[in-house]
């Protein structure tokens, strides 16, 4: 298809932290391949910020909350009424199918969940991928037909320079990312997803004894672990539930490393080319979401023949062990974190 095709194009997806951010890659390789197109993007209100100042993005459209039928409607017609030359579903639920089925595109791509493969694993312990592929890239092979293929440049996120003041001038700037600054990401949506909070107290006093600074990050239902963490030392600053993302994101760009579990922060981190040590339990490479620069790592148990019990976390370990976490100890994560 020639690079003229193409003049409007949308992308639909609607959450969370990681996917969105896991999606700017095909945001960028669209703009490189159609640099004059009108390039739209529709999501859920509260994750706007984390797209508004893409410059790659010509129009933001807000899919505000509950989302009830009614706003459904709403945000459908409007983009009935943009007539646009391909949609790409990137969330391929009932809210994206409402919003871009029988829309007169020349093209619809729609994301490949790999639904039946992620069952097998899950539900029967069958390993059906042939290869690991990460959900970004899954991403731009929906836009494939469009001639699009990956640049090897990884996620990014736009910051406003006073966003990224404001940290600064809360918290100095006089440490360099090079060194002097770890941050850890104690929350998780999930249980199962959640290292002991013990370990992350023993690995936060092990951090500003080596004499680094160390910085707490999470959402407001991550405040109760982020005093946890931080009740063990005076030196440790707790930011959790204080932050947006964006002012997340510039906190996560000062950091010389990020310890967390399997969660957005991790991919935002990532995005502002901070790497991780990412620590998985009941979830596995397999299902794409993990670190991809060269400089993170991901500490997992892999003899445990009942991971993964889950694609997305439980409230409880199904065979009450928890060994997925509990196995892997602090001592490892302080020795690689602080080598």
């Amino acid at each position: 298809m020639r690079k003229g095709e193409f003049k409007k194009i949308l992308i639909i997806r609607l959450s969370s932290i990681g996917d969105i951010i896991l999606t700017t890659p095909l945001i960028r390789l669209l703009r490189k391949q159609f640099p004059d197109a009108q390039i739209d993007y529709v999501t859920k209100s509260r994750f706007a910020d984390l797209l508004r100042y893409n410059t790659r993005i010509s129009n933001l459209f807000e899919f505000s909350e509950p989302g009830d039928f009614a706003i459904l409607r709403a945000t459908r017609q409007l983009i009935y009424e943009q007539h646009y030359n391909a949609i790409i579903d990137l969330h391929k639920n009932f809210r994206s199918l409402i919003l871009s089925v029988r829309q007169n595109t020349q093209f619809t791509g729609r994301l490949r969940k790999q639904a039946l493969r992620r069952a097998a694993l899950v539900k029967l312990g069958w390993n059906r991928y042939s290869e690991i592929r990460p959900v970004m890239q899954r991403y731009i092979d929906v836009a494939a037909p469009l001639n699009i293929q990956d640049d090897g440049e990884g996620t990014e996120l736009f910051i406003p320079k006073n966003i990224e003041a404001g940290f600064d001038d809360a918290h100095g700037s006089s440490f360099s990312k090079t060194a002097s600054a770890i941050a850890l990401a104690p929350g998780a949506g999930y249980f199962t997803k959640k290292w002991p909070v013990e370990n992350y107290q023993q690995l936060a006093l092990a951090i500003v004894k080596s004499g680094k600074k160390c910085f707490v990050l999470g959402g407001p239902d991550d405040t109760g672990l982020g005093q946890k963490v931080a009740a063990v030392s005076p030196q440790i600053v707790d930011l959790t539930g204080k932050l947006s993302l964006l002012e997340s994101a510039a906190a996560l760009k000062k950091m010389a490393h990020l310890v967390t579990n399997d969660t957005g922060l991790m991919h935002m981190a990532e995005a502002v080319k901070t790497p991780v040590t990412a620590i998985f339990g009941s979830t596995v490479r397999q299902l794409g979401f993990f670190p991809f620069l060269q400089e993170s790592r991901v500490f997992e148990n892999l003899a445990l023949s009942c991971r993964p019990c889950t694609h997305v976390g439980r409230h409880s370990c199904p065979k009450g062990h928890f060994l997925c976490m509990k196995s892997i100890g602090p001592d490892e994560i302080i020795k690689y974190v602080l080598s």
